[in-house]
Protein backbone atom coordinates (compact mmCIF):
# COMPACT_ATOMS: atom_id res chain seq x y z
CA UNK A 1 0.00 0.00 0.00
CA UNK A 2 1.23 3.44 -0.76
CA UNK A 3 0.95 6.65 1.23
CA UNK A 4 0.99 8.42 -2.12
CA UNK A 5 -2.20 6.71 -3.25
CA UNK A 6 -3.98 7.15 0.05
CA UNK A 7 -3.22 10.88 -0.08
CA UNK A 8 -4.53 11.08 -3.65
CA UNK A 9 -7.74 9.41 -2.44
CA UNK A 10 -8.16 11.64 0.60
CA UNK A 11 -7.46 14.75 -1.44
CA UNK A 12 -10.29 14.21 -3.84
CA UNK A 13 -11.72 16.78 -1.42
CA UNK A 14 -9.47 19.71 -0.46
CA UNK A 15 -7.60 19.44 2.86
CA UNK A 16 -4.67 21.04 4.63
CA UNK A 17 -1.80 18.87 5.87
CA UNK A 18 -3.14 19.12 9.42
CA UNK A 19 -6.62 18.07 8.25
CA UNK A 20 -5.09 15.09 6.44
CA UNK A 21 -3.44 13.97 9.68
CA UNK A 22 -6.81 14.15 11.44
CA UNK A 23 -8.32 11.95 8.70
CA UNK A 24 -5.55 9.39 9.26
CA UNK A 25 -6.13 9.41 13.01
CA UNK A 26 -9.93 9.26 12.84
CA UNK A 27 -10.68 7.28 9.69
CA UNK A 28 -7.64 5.26 8.67
CA UNK A 29 -6.34 4.29 12.13
CA UNK A 30 -7.96 0.91 11.53
CA UNK A 31 -5.41 0.03 8.83
CA UNK A 32 -2.86 2.77 8.19
CA UNK A 33 -0.79 5.14 10.27
CA UNK A 34 1.05 8.20 8.99
CA UNK A 35 2.82 11.02 10.77
CA UNK A 36 3.08 14.61 9.60
CA UNK A 37 6.79 13.95 9.02
CA UNK A 38 5.74 11.43 6.34
CA UNK A 39 2.73 13.32 5.00
CA UNK A 40 4.32 16.69 4.20
CA UNK A 41 7.25 15.36 2.11
CA UNK A 42 4.81 13.19 0.14
CA UNK A 43 2.51 16.20 -0.43
CA UNK A 44 5.46 18.19 -1.75
CA UNK A 45 6.49 15.36 -4.06
CA UNK A 46 2.95 14.88 -5.40
CA UNK A 47 2.63 18.62 -5.98
CA UNK A 48 5.91 18.66 -7.90
CA UNK A 49 4.58 15.78 -10.03
CA UNK A 50 1.41 17.80 -10.76
CA UNK A 51 -0.76 15.20 -9.06
CA UNK A 52 -1.93 17.74 -6.48
CA UNK A 53 -2.87 21.38 -6.73
CA UNK A 54 -1.93 23.67 -3.85
CA UNK A 55 -3.72 26.85 -2.80
CA UNK A 56 -2.79 29.11 0.12
CA UNK A 57 -5.75 30.06 2.29
CA UNK A 58 -6.14 32.29 5.31
CA UNK A 59 -6.18 30.44 8.61
CA UNK A 60 -8.16 31.45 11.65
CA UNK A 61 -5.36 29.98 13.79
CA UNK A 62 -2.25 31.89 12.72
CA UNK A 63 -0.43 32.02 9.38
CA UNK A 64 -2.01 31.01 6.10
CA UNK A 65 -2.25 27.30 5.30
CA UNK A 66 -1.72 25.24 2.18
CA UNK A 67 -4.76 23.36 0.95
CA UNK A 68 -4.18 20.42 -1.38
CA UNK A 69 -6.45 18.71 -3.88
CA UNK A 70 -5.99 15.86 -6.34
CA UNK A 71 -5.57 16.97 -9.96
CA UNK A 72 -6.77 15.08 -13.02
CA UNK A 73 -3.31 13.50 -13.31
CA UNK A 74 -3.50 12.46 -9.66
CA UNK A 75 -6.98 11.03 -10.14
CA UNK A 76 -5.70 8.92 -13.04
CA UNK A 77 -2.86 7.63 -10.83
CA UNK A 78 -5.36 6.71 -8.10
CA UNK A 79 -7.63 4.88 -10.56
CA UNK A 80 -4.65 3.00 -12.04
CA UNK A 81 -3.62 1.93 -8.54
CA UNK A 82 -7.14 0.60 -7.88
CA UNK A 83 -7.31 -1.15 -11.24
CA UNK A 84 -4.03 -2.96 -10.52
CA UNK A 85 -6.01 -5.07 -8.04
CA UNK A 86 -5.66 -5.80 -4.34
CA UNK A 87 -2.25 -5.42 -2.72
CA UNK A 88 -1.81 -8.12 -0.09
CA UNK A 89 0.89 -9.49 2.24
CA UNK A 90 2.30 -6.06 3.08
CA UNK A 91 1.21 -5.77 6.72
CA UNK A 92 3.78 -4.87 9.36
CA UNK A 93 2.58 -5.51 12.90
CA UNK A 94 5.21 -4.41 15.41
CA UNK A 95 3.32 -5.89 18.37
CA UNK A 96 3.46 -9.33 16.75
CA UNK A 97 7.21 -9.00 16.23
CA UNK A 98 7.49 -8.03 19.91
CA UNK A 99 5.35 -11.02 20.90
CA UNK A 100 7.62 -13.29 18.88
CA UNK A 101 10.58 -12.16 21.01
CA UNK A 102 8.83 -12.06 24.41
CA UNK A 103 11.08 -14.83 25.65
CA UNK A 104 13.85 -12.22 25.82
CA UNK A 105 12.15 -10.79 28.91
CA UNK A 106 13.49 -12.19 32.16
CA UNK A 107 10.27 -13.28 33.85
CA UNK A 108 6.92 -14.74 32.94
CA UNK A 109 5.33 -11.87 34.88
CA UNK A 110 6.93 -9.36 32.47
CA UNK A 111 5.65 -11.33 29.52
CA UNK A 112 2.18 -11.39 31.05
CA UNK A 113 2.32 -7.62 31.68
CA UNK A 114 3.22 -7.04 28.03
CA UNK A 115 0.29 -9.12 26.81
CA UNK A 116 -2.12 -7.47 29.26
CA UNK A 117 -0.99 -4.02 28.06
CA UNK A 118 -1.53 -5.14 24.47
CA UNK A 119 -4.97 -6.46 25.35
CA UNK A 120 -5.87 -3.13 26.96
CA UNK A 121 -4.78 -1.19 23.84
CA UNK A 122 -6.70 -3.52 21.54
CA UNK A 123 -9.86 -3.39 23.67
CA UNK A 124 -9.78 0.41 23.60
CA UNK A 125 -9.24 0.40 19.83
CA UNK A 126 -12.07 -2.09 19.36
CA UNK A 127 -14.44 -0.02 21.50
CA UNK A 128 -13.64 3.07 19.42
CA UNK A 129 -14.31 1.23 16.16
CA UNK A 130 -17.57 -0.18 17.53
CA UNK A 131 -18.55 3.36 18.54
CA UNK A 132 -18.06 4.59 14.97
CA UNK A 133 -20.13 1.67 13.72
CA UNK A 134 -22.94 2.41 16.20
CA UNK A 135 -22.98 6.01 15.01
CA UNK A 136 -23.58 4.86 11.44
CA UNK A 137 -26.21 2.39 12.63
CA UNK A 138 -28.07 5.22 14.39
CA UNK A 139 -28.02 7.37 11.25
CA UNK A 140 -29.04 4.61 8.83
CA UNK A 141 -31.88 2.35 10.08
CA UNK A 142 -31.13 -0.29 7.45
CA UNK A 143 -27.38 -0.19 8.07
CA UNK A 144 -25.25 -1.11 6.14
CA UNK A 145 -27.57 -1.78 3.22
CA UNK A 146 -28.88 1.74 2.66
CA UNK A 147 -25.58 3.60 2.95
CA UNK A 148 -24.83 5.89 0.01
CA UNK A 149 -21.79 4.84 -2.06
CA UNK A 150 -19.56 7.53 -0.56
CA UNK A 151 -20.15 5.99 2.88
CA UNK A 152 -20.69 2.34 1.91
CA UNK A 153 -17.13 1.60 0.78
CA UNK A 154 -15.42 3.36 3.70
CA UNK A 155 -17.80 1.41 5.95
CA UNK A 156 -16.49 -1.86 4.53
CA UNK A 157 -13.07 -0.96 5.96
CA UNK A 158 -14.69 -0.17 9.31
CA UNK A 159 -16.49 -3.52 9.31
CA UNK A 160 -13.16 -5.26 8.68
CA UNK A 161 -11.55 -3.28 11.49
CA UNK A 162 -14.25 -4.26 13.97
CA UNK A 163 -13.82 -7.93 13.09
CA UNK A 164 -10.00 -7.84 12.92
CA UNK A 165 -9.43 -5.94 16.15
CA UNK A 166 -12.12 -8.00 17.88
CA UNK A 167 -10.24 -11.15 16.86
CA UNK A 168 -6.99 -9.65 18.18
CA UNK A 169 -8.70 -8.98 21.53
CA UNK A 170 -9.77 -12.63 21.66
CA UNK A 171 -6.24 -13.74 20.76
CA UNK A 172 -4.85 -11.55 23.57
CA UNK A 173 -7.26 -13.13 26.05
CA UNK A 174 -6.28 -16.63 24.95
CA UNK A 175 -2.58 -15.72 25.07
CA UNK A 176 -2.94 -14.28 28.59
CA UNK A 177 -4.62 -17.48 29.76
CA UNK A 178 -1.81 -19.55 28.24
CA UNK A 179 0.91 -17.37 29.80
CA UNK A 180 -0.80 -17.59 33.21
CA UNK A 181 -0.47 -21.38 32.99
CA UNK A 182 3.31 -20.86 32.78
CA UNK A 183 3.50 -18.93 36.07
Amino acid sequence: MSLKHILLGILQEPHSGYDIKKVFDQVFSNFWAAELSQIYPQLKKLSEQNMLSVVEEESDKGPSKKVYQTTEKGQKELVNWLQDGPIVHTEKLAYLAQTFFLNSLATTEQKLEFMQALQHEMKTWHQNLCGYQKDWQSRFPNYPYDLPDDEFYPNLTLMMGVKKVGAIVEWCEESIDLIKLRL
